[in-house]
């Protein structure tokens, strides 16, 4: 009876188990089998190999390198403490940092997605010897700039996850980035990966060249950080443009960062000044205002002009720098000398729409469209917003407001025949067809005569170039604070120049924003630093002059008191 007892106990506890085992393998086995996979199993992606970065003959400003990636798994993590401590010490990190990571009830928690391979090797071997398991190491890339911060606010950098976070990383991220690697991985029950399968390989990014001149930007970066130091500038910036090919040569600023340490950086320091920066251009636009005239044949470069102080428009009385008067003068001296009254009374000829349509054409008050992020469009009101003052105003390069790459792209279409070009930093998408005709060649070949004399005798003469026909324009502009208007010491100092007069192959654009060491005007300020970037460029051989003997020679600017005091325009720079 006792046997019979046991038996049917036995019987009876075999079927229970059959019955457990068919409930947890055929009707519950999905969700164990869901659940086991998302203990041991994942998958992950990973980026692809980032495209390559170069200058425009091939000098390489950003690659990736072999790296790895590490995780962590807090459930099966041993000895955390340990593990802990070695993130910490290896990686930067806090030690609470570290601990929240390692401890945290995840199977996969990210720690660092791009690890230099001998820091990961070696996190590897010390955690092995710690006896701490739960690191996870995967195969990926990391980012380099092997310039440092050469063209820094061009370039931009990548954020941890891969994606681009500034400049050219940012505006061509999805050409650089490629496709994502996806990985699947599985872990054992004691933490540690036993199998990394590539479920999809992904697909490496596409290379881009820039049009920069990796030497040329070295040179203006040099030029420019020290000109803002020796005038003791709130900020500087050059823009270099080849005329016929709208190609960036370079666009430098006193401030920037280092591309491999960008988390240091400050946003300040991040900022792209020729792009997001606006200002008044002050004299500089009056080779623009001219133009107009010319193409609207209410003036000739022989016609005279009454260049006295003080010109009355609309009840505001409107002056010469520093009050001079000139007399009686030509246009073209107007445009040598910079005579603010003669200007006025030009464009009072011509009206508001003759002076904004002109404007327009060279691109003023809209964006040029190239590659990089964060572009203003400039401040150009519509002529029916315009009083008699406004129009007065704008002839001398008040109350409109520009970016760098604006203003050295209007200059290039002088430069080019009255032709305006595209311009781009991206040499792939370069498009010299894409050229748009701003003013005739017989007018643009007239202010570039104009702009020679200023160069030869006039505001610029210390931007000359022995060797060459130096065609430019200087630019003091007051500066204009919200609520207090126009204020006395605060000043864009500009000179916009290119070279050889008689074949342009470089536009060259020179702002400093605030001097507050010796003169202000541009002709003292910019136009040397003009100079000095011409010379450098061929002592480097990257312009050969029409005669021999050029030395690299710096210009001691307190030895130009003779030098005639440029004209004021004004506006905000760095501040819209």
């Amino acid at each position: 009876m006792r046997g019979r007892i046991v038996a049917a106990g036995l019987i009876l506890l075999a079927i229970v188990l059959v019955a457990r085992l068919v409930q947890l393998q055929l009707v519950e086995g999905g969700r164990w089998r869901r659940m086991a996979a998302s203990a041991q199993e994942r998958t992950i992606e990973l980026p692809p190999r980032r495209g390559t970065i170069r200058d425009r003959d091939g000098t390489l400003l950003a690659f990736d390198v072999k790296a790895k990636a590490i995780a962590v798994d807090g459930i099966h993590a041993t000895n955390p403490d340990a593990l802990a401590q070695i993130l910490a010490e290896e990686l930067g990190l806090t030690t609470v940092e570290a601990s929240a990571l390692v401890r945290r009830e995840s199977y996969f928690t990210w720690v660092d997605r791009s690890v230099e391979l001998e820091t990961a090797q070696r996190i590897e071997a010390r955690a092995r010897d710690a006896g701490a398991y739960g690191l996870i190491l995967l195969d990926t890339w990391k980012r380099c700039y092997p310039q440092g911060r050469l063209a820094s606010n061009v370039i931009g950098f990548v954020g941890t996850d891969g994606a681009g976070l500034e400049g050219i990383e940012l505006s061509l991220d999805e050409t650089l980035r490629g496709r994502p690697a996806r990985l699947h991985v599985v872990e054992g029950a004691d933490g540690r990966t036993y199998q990394t399968e590539i479920v999809d390989p992904g697909e490496p990014g596409c290379d881009v060249v820039l049009t920069l001149d990796a030497d040329l930007q070295f040179i203006c970066e040099g030029e420019i950080e020290r000109a803002a130091d020796r005038f003791q500038a709130a900020a500087g910036m050059i823009v270099a443009v080849d005329p016929a090919t709208g190609d960036v040569l370079a666009m430098a600023q006193d401030k920037g960062y280092d591309l491999n340490r960008f988390a240091t950086s400050s946003l300040d320091e991040r900022r792209n000044l020729a792009v997001s920066s606006l200002f008044e251009p002050g004299s500089v636009f009056k080779v623009f205002a001219g133009l107009a005239a010319l193409e609207a044949d209410v003036i000739a470069v022989d016609d005279l002009l009454d260049g006295d102080d003080g010109i009355d428009v609309g009840g505001h009385v409107m002056h010469n720098s520093e009050h001079v008067s000139y007399g009686t003068v030509t246009f073209a001296e107007m445009i040598e000398h910079s005579i603010n009254t003669a200007m006025i009374r030009v464009v009072l000829r011509l009206g508001k729409n003759g002076l904004h349509d002109t404007l327009a054409r060279f691109g003023f008050g809209e964006q040029t469209g190239v590659e990089l992020p964060g572009e203003e469009a400039g401040i150009l009101r519509p002529p029916a917003d315009w009083t008699t003052v406004d129009l007065a105003a704008a002839s001398i390069g008040q109350s409109v407001a520009v970016t760098g790459i604006q203003l050295a792209r209007a200059l290039a279409a002088i430069a080019h025949d009255g032709f305006l070009p595209t311009v781009h930093v991206v040499r792939d998408e370069a498009d010299a067809e894409g050229a748009t005709q701003a003013v005739d060649a017989a007018s643009a070949s007239s202010m570039r005569g104009m702009m020679i004399q200023v160069v030869e005798s006039g505001t610029g003469i210390l931007a000359g170039v022995d060797g060459f026909a130096v065609a430019g324009k200087t630019g003091t502009a007051q500066k204009a604070i919200p609520g207090r208007g126009y204020v006395d010491g605060m000043t864009t100092s500009l000179f916009a120049g290119f070279l050889p007069a008689d074949d342009p192959q470089i536009v060259i654009l020179v702002v400093l924003d605030e001097v507050t060491s010796g003169s202000e005007s541009g002709g003292y300020t910019a136009a040397p630093v003009f100079r000095e970037v011409v010379a450098r460029m061929i002592h480097a051989e990257r312009l050969v002059p029409s005669v021999a003997g050029i030395a690299e020679t710096r210009i001691d600017v307190g030895a130009t008191d003779g030098e005639p005091a440029p004209s004021s325009g004004e506006m905000l720079f760095g501040r819209h």
